[in-house]
């Protein structure tokens, strides 16, 4: 399964594990970028290929609904 170019710019959201806070970034940011850091707690955060699926879907799912 691959990752969707259909949300490439469309902002997406993802939660910090560690401290909650939202990042939001277009969808070729995090279709791109591996590690990065949070800007309100500075944990380093690893996005592996599994979790972008999932961001994607959700994100795809919602979207394509309506929601």
């Amino acid at each position: 399964m691959s990752i969707s170019n259909e949300l490439r710019d469309a902002s997406l959201r993802y939660e910090c594990p560690n401290c909650h806070k939202p990042i939001v970034r277009n969808g070729s940011w995090f279709k791109s970028v591996s590690t990065f850091r949070c800007e309100a707690c500075k944990t380093k955060l690893r996005l592996g290929y599994s979790a972008k699926l999932a961001l994607f879907e959700h994100h795809a799912k919602a979207t394509f609904s309506g929601a």
